[in-house]
């Protein structure tokens, strides 16, 4: 029982699946603010389709400067795109770097040199040397994936696991060529090489659809950081804070586990930026965020809430010390504030806090009491922390 594959056939369906998902990429590529990676990508399909055209065009056409030549030379730049544009998506899509551009460049102009040694001897020369160099270049892309942690994961995942089959069919393009030239199962060659055409076809499209998945994780993972966080010290913005504090209360109440909840507001701070500037005052704020998150644990939820207002829920464990907790907090704002980039701003700041109690019926409660708390230390004197009821501890 044999197996046929109309050839031609084939090669049109390929040609024709890459032009219309290279289609798609040039117009996504031009409603999102003509992000360059999306056109690299495009322009890949549209190399395969090129490509795959003129080979094919060898059955009808003796011209092996145009159908070989010219074709794999199509087939070995679509790769090449690919990984480009990877490259610039890594980077960002406005930033302009020269090295990887004279990388890909030289890494062309040395494939199409071979290219123009081997061609003419053996048109399987052409196929074998193009199935390597795209096996090559995937793998290449499957190491650069591999440290781009700032990448969503699954699309990522994904994608290296597409090229990973990639490069295995273009190995065994490779090794079927290979065994053709030793005289090994010269009768199942076409037969082969066009198995492994249709899947690299059905890999292509499924690689190329994947990409723009690649693109919309990112951008939708960066909107959600910038409604999440406060711009200037990427802290939780005041909305996201209340939503993490009313999901922390909510399981303390229902486990019964502590918590506790600071209200922090730097002292004085209008003089600071009458004195010193906005932008002294921004480094400030800055300075704080950082304090805040050195001091305190990963799990604490810390927010600006506020101008020069923070707040931190902290779930409690028994040996955990609000007193304590706070008590670091003035020290580290008030050493570290003493001098912020060669500035005396002798920053210091008020702490109000409650801990959770049976009275609490939302997180509201909390927040309200902490406020008042913090009224409470304003009054007094600043510099200092005020826990619900307890006397005041004062810094030292």
């Amino acid at each position: 029982m044999g197996f046929s594959v109309h050839l031609p056939t084939l090669i049109m369906l390929s040609v024709a699946i890459n032009l219309m998902v290279g289609s798609l990429l040039w117009a996504i590529y031009y409603l999102r603010g003509r992000q360059h990676y999306f056109l690299l990508w495009a322009l890949a399909c549209g190399a395969f389709a090129t490509g795959s055209l003129l080979a094919g065009a060898r059955a009808f056409v003796d011209a092996p400067w145009f159908t070989v030549f010219m074709g794999h030379a199509f087939l070995g730049l679509s790769p090449l795109l690919l990984l480009a544009g990877l490259e610039r998506f890594a980077r960002g899509a406005t930033h302009r770097i020269q090295q990887p551009r004279y990388l890909f460049r030289v890494t062309l102009a040395g494939y199409l040199i071979v290219l123009f040694a081997v061609f003419q001897s053996d048109p399987l020369s052409a196929r074998l040397l193009t199935a390597l160099f795209s096996a090559i270049i995937f793998s290449f892309a499957i190491y650069c994936l591999a440290f781009s942690a700032s990448q969503p994961a699954l699309p990522r995942r994904i994608l290296q696991i597409l090229f990973a089959l990639h490069g295995m069919l273009m190995m065994v393009q490779c090794l079927v060529i290979a065994m053709n030239w030793m005289g090994i199962s010269q009768a199942n060659t076409d037969t082969v090489l066009r198995l492994v055409l249709i899947n690299h076809t059905l890999l292509a499209t499924a690689t190329v659809l994947v990409l723009p998945l690649l693109a919309f994780t990112r951008s939708e993972s960066q909107l959600r950081a910038l409604a999440e966080k406060d711009g200037l010290t990427e802290l939780l913005n005041h909305r996201s804070f209340f939503q993490e504090g009313i999901r922390v209360f909510e399981e303390a109440s229902t486990n019964g586990t502590p918590m506790a909840v600071l209200m922090l507001d730097l002292d004085y701070f209008k003089e600071v930026n009458d004195r010193w500037g906005h932008a002294a005052g921004d480094e400030a704020l800055q300075m704080v965020a950082r304090i805040l998150k050195n001091e305190l644990r990963n799990e604490d939820i810390i927010g600006r809430i506020g101008g020069e207002e923070f707040a931190v829920v902290l779930p409690l464990s028994g040996e955990e010390s609000v007193r304590a907790i706070t008590h670091r907090l003035l020290n580290a704002i008030s050493h570290e504030g003493a001098n912020v980039n060669g500035m005396p701003l002798n920053l210091s700041t008020s702490i109000g806090g409650i801990e959770l109690t049976e009275h609490h019926h939302s997180f509201s409660d909390l927040m309200l009491q902490a406020d008042s708390a913090l009224y409470r230390a304003k009054n007094k004197g600043r510099n200092r922390v005020e826990l619900g009821d307890l006397m005041p501890l004062p810094i030292q």
